[in-house]
């Protein structure tokens, strides 16, 4: 029903491990939202997470990564892709979340996200029901189903390393974290 693409193991565990603990570390502000109103804009009724500020190396890192990961995309979906967008470094703690959003590709939108194409999520970090060391309780990504479907909801919670990508135009969330931290980095292609 979703247009879904998730490559396993995109990044290694000792990848993911070396990125969230620079995150651990990394300074950062609320992420911000979209709105006809303002661009780039805090609204902790829609959106709260943490957008970190990652030193140089990790951004180049996965910025390449996601160079190099474009055509197996590009090919699953069957578009041509621009370059990918800045990528976001994510923390969400107890309770953030991310209300039902949709990141482009929709003439619902007119500021700068709507050119596009493909959403990405690479989690980095592991979803526990039970409170352990580095992982997080709840907090999953949820894609709905089109317009014919509105009742349709696909939880999302794969091992990390993983990515997952999807059409922007898709109705997604994040559900509220219960415990521990969660870390994301999120991009999207144009």
């Amino acid at each position: 029903m979703i247009d879904l693409l998730t490559i396993n193991n995109y990044l290694n565990a000792a990848a993911c491990d070396e990125i969230v603990a620079a995150l651990k570390s990394a300074s950062g502000g609320p992420a911000t939202v979209y709105s006809r109103d303002e661009l780039g804009g805090v609204d902790s009724r829609v959106r709260r997470a943490t957008r970190l500020v990652v030193p140089p190396e990790t951004r180049e890192r996965v910025v390449r990564q996601l160079w190099e990961g474009k055509s197996e995309i590009e090919e699953h979906f069957g578009i041509a892709l621009n370059e990918p967008e800045e990528p976001h470094f994510l923390r969400y703690e107890v309770g953030d979340f991310f209300v039902a959003h949709q990141d482009g590709n929709t003439p619902l939108i007119v500021d700068q996200t709507r050119h596009r194409k493909i959403s990405i999520v690479i989690f980095l970090n592991s979803q526990s029901n039970e409170p352990a060391p580095g992982t997080y309780g709840d907090g999953a990504l949820v894609l709905h189903g089109p317009y014919s479907d509105l009742d349709f909801r696909q939880p999302i919670t794969p091992a990390p390393g993983a990515l997952v990508a999807f059409r922007a135009e898709t109705t997604h969330e994040v559900v509220p974290v219960t415990h521990g931290e969660r870390y994301t980095i999120v991009s999207w292609y144009r």
